[in-house]
């Protein structure tokens, strides 16, 4: 039976070396300014970290305007992360109690500051009350603003719908603003 040796401890030392130099190249940092686009480009993607919410389909035993509801308001954060602010507004009502023009703004003013967001809501509540429905939520969202810097938020909304002929739109919430988006004032 033979026995099978390793490299000579000269051809190991070697290659040990030629590994640590290969190592100290790669952490070397390389001649750029601070902030550059070098290092926006080089810099990996930052993780997204998990939500501790879930987000559900509604119940089958839910009406049909609660469904619609519930739907909407899943709606509105999946336009949100996707930076759609057409798809956003479609789902508000014109007369929005806070300020159509506000939540515009802060919107568009959202999207453009940032390079990605996400948006994780769970709905807690649906109730109808005439010509209103209400959808109690809890929602966690994340943005990465365009200095590369990620931000998260969470936040309890219930959003208020105004039943019309063929949709829900917004009319209001109470509680912290959706997702975080500012310049939508307080109401009095």
């Amino acid at each position: 039976m033979g026995v099978r040796k390793g490299p000579s401890s000269s051809l190991s030392a070697a290659i040990l070396a030629g590994v640590a130099s290969s190592l100290i190249a790669c952490a070397a940092p390389e001649n750029r300014t601070a902030g550059s686009a070098a290092d926006v480009a080089a810099s990996p993607a930052p993780a997204r970290p998990a939500s501790r919410l879930r987000q559900e389909p509604p119940p089958a035993d839910l009406g049909a305007v609660e469904r619609y509801a519930w739907q909407t308001v899943i709606q509105l954060a999946d336009a949100y992360a996707s930076g759609d602010v057409d798809g956003f507004l479609g789902r508000v009502s014109r007369g929005f109690y806070r300020g159509y023009p506000a939540l515009e703004s802060g919107l568009r003013a959202l999207v453009g500051n940032t390079t990605s967001r996400s948006a994780v809501v769970a709905v807690r509540e649906v109730a109808l009350d005439g010509d209103r429905v209400s959808v109690r939520t809890q929602w966690e969202r994340t943005l990465v603003r365009r200095d590369g810097v990620p931000e998260t938020k969470e936040g309890q909304t219930t959003f208020y719908f105004l039943k019309s002929d063929t949709s829900l739109r917004l009319l209001d919430f109470r509680g912290d603003v959706p997702f975080g988006i500012e310049g939508v004032p307080a109401l009095p």
